[in-house]
């Protein structure tokens, strides 16, 4: 017999408002924002430069905070959550990439990929290098571990990010314009890499994108203009 039962979403957005300054001065950034996204999905957020997306997704990842509504991530109620348990959430279960890689220049490829698993407080050294090295291996860059990011081309940079971000396994991957500054085959070829590992891990993915290619073969589109969503 199936079941009635409705999954909860990862997350859920309700009435969702971002205001900066105030008077004169105020920025509606986000405006009554209502969305769901369902656990494995892999959902890109478009829109023109300024239209709130970057917001959106420090919204819903907990690292701002709504000037009114509710954030719900895995059942978890955000608002009511203070700074140190947002970031424990964050360290555990989301993943974060971004446009200009944020790699550390003085590590090498492989502790770029291991230090952040040493901070997380969840891993001895030996299991943080042995999943730094599985994660760099899945992306292609087993052989290259011991290179630093300027010995790297721009593509071999964002797979270290990518492999970072993933090696504590999270649930969720947020990407702000991780093809951004990669040519098109290569970012083709980042996003073939996202895609399969949306697939076979089922790791929930948000991608701010201005990419045609990217919003051509996302599961699931979210279109944002002057902080209002409109899903396609």
């Amino acid at each position: 017999m199936a079941s009635n039962i409705r999954e909860l979403p990862a997350i859920a957005l309700s009435g969702v408002n971002k205001s900066y300054g105030r008077n004169e001065s105020r920025v509606d950034a986000l405006k009554a924002v209502n969305l769901e996204i369902a656990h494995g999905e892999f959902v890109a957020l478009c829109g023109p430069s300024g239209s709130g997306k970057s917001t959106l997704l420090n919204i819903l990842s907990g690292i701002d905070r709504p000037s009114s509504g509710t954030v719900m991530l895995f059942c978890k109620l955000l608002d009511a959550l203070n700074e140190q348990q947002l970031s424990v959430i964050r360290g555990q279960h989301l993943g974060f990439i971004f446009q200009s890689f944020n790699l550390i220049p003085v590590l090498n490829a492989l502790d770029n990929v291991r230090y952040p698993l040493l901070l997380n407080g969840r891993y001895q050294k030996k299991e943080a290098r042995e999943r730094a090295l599985h994660y760099l291996n899945s992306v292609g860059l087993f052989h290259l571990a011991n290179r630093k990011p300027g010995q790297l081309s721009g593509g071999q940079q964002q797979r270290v990010a990518i492999a970072r971000a993933l090696a504590h396994q999270p649930k969720l991957v947020v990407a702000d314009e991780p093809t951004g500054n990669l040519d098109l085959a290569t970012g083709g070829a980042i996003l073939d890499l996202l895609i399969k590992i949306n697939q076979e891990t089922g790791t929930t993915f948000i991608i701010s994108t201005h990419s045609a290619q990217l919003k051509e073969r996302a599961g699931r589109i979210v279109e944002i203009r002057d902080g209002e969503v409109d899903e396609n």
